[in-house]
């Protein structure tokens, strides 16, 4: 404290963990968490009092809510500065405390608290609510902090607003091409395969990516990989033996 500033106090801050399913990370989601924490007192609304009750100076720092103390060492006098412990820096009291909170103003409580996720947040992203944290008795609340831990998908994973998959193509396929049917987090698209595709070349469908912050979409990268049978019957091979000497 210093400059003349009065000293202002500030509730605990507290940080939380939450895992969300890839879809639910990708378009956003709301969801309610119950929170133990201390809280301001629902019954005298942080005041300490119980209703009906006078409010009077405490005489114990005599109305300024804090304590000075002179202590003399060696090296000199020092004074040093505390809140009033009775009046917990109101600098005033009841003449009948609040049955709930036994006059400190707040007290331990479980709230339910809603949580707007908002789309296209990634892992390892920390959401700030200012003033979820924790009550303090004349002071200002904590801070609330929700980290995100966002679950692998089975098929399909990001960087930034694109996301990519793997989709296998037998040879066949690649070589006459083919409309495919493709599961996106959108629903099923046909996508059209070229003919004479090669494995580990990349089709795009744009705007089936993620949600970014300004609302507009990603895209889909697909990446084809091209899958040879492990047997291959004798009309098969026949049929191959003949690509070949044409110099497929």
């Amino acid at each position: 404290r210093g400059g003349g500033q009065r000293y202002v106090k500030r509730g605990r801050d507290i940080s939380i963990d939450i895992e969300l399913p890839f879809e639910e990370a990708v378009f956003g989601t709301k969801r309610i968490i119950v929170i133990s924490k201390i809280s301001t007192c629902d019954k005298c609304k942080g005041d300490g009092s119980a209703p009906r009750s006078e409010i009077k100076k405490c005489d114990f720092c005599q109305g300024t809510g804090r304590i000075r103390e002179t202590k003399k060492s060696f090296f000199g006098s020092f004074v040093s500065e505390a809140e009033c412990s009775k009046c917990l820096g109101r600098g005033s009291v009841p003449t009948k405390k609040c049955g709930s909170c036994h006059g400190k103003g707040v007290k331990p409580t479980k709230e339910d608290v809603k949580i707007s996720i908002p789309p296209g947040i990634e892992n390892g992203e920390m959401i700030k609510m200012s003033g979820g944290g924790e009550a303090v008795s004349q002071g200002v609340n904590g801070d609330l902090y929700i980290k995100i831990h966002v679950r692998e998908h089975k098929i399909f994973r990001r960087e930034g607003p694109n996301m990519f998959m793997d989709l296998d193509v037998n040879i066949t396929d690649s070589l006459l091409g083919i409309e495919k049917e493709v599961k996106t987090l959108d629903g099923v698209v046909k996508l059209k395969i070229p003919a004479g595709i090669n494995s580990g070349e990349i089709l795009k469908l744009r705007g089936r990516g993620a949600t970014t912050r300004s609302g507009s979409r990603g895209d889909l990268m697909i990446r084809v990989l091209v899958k040879s049978p492990n047997k291959l019957s004798k009309k098969a091979k026949e049929i191959i033996e003949q690509l070949k000497k044409e110099g497929v």
